[in-house]
């Protein structure tokens, strides 16, 4: 049972995270290289309601981060390619 509880509540709270981080507002954009990065993103924060069903919110909060991290360096470095144009 405690399973079963647990197989319904984490695909809710990750397309709840999902959806709701597509709804936000645009905010202008900021120097990536900026040292005054916070350490958690907003966007994250309900994650942290995880800690009611059993799972360690903060840690997957923390996990989310880290990928969240990932993918924008990846898009900036994407972004760099593209600016640069092909090496010809």
């Amino acid at each position: 049972m405690k399973n079963a509880l647990r197989s319904t509540f984490m695909p809710m709270i990750f397309s709840t995270v999902l959806l709701s981080s597509g709804c936000e507002k645009k905010t202008p954009a900021t120097n990536p290289d900026s040292e005054s990065k916070p350490e958690l993103h907003e966007s994250t924060k309900p994650l942290q309601a995880a800690d009611l069903v059993g799972y360690d919110g903060t840690r997957l909060r923390k996990s989310v981060d880290h990928i969240i991290d990932a993918k924008e360096k990846h898009d900036r470095e994407l972004e760099k390619m593209a600016e640069s144009g092909p090496d010809q």
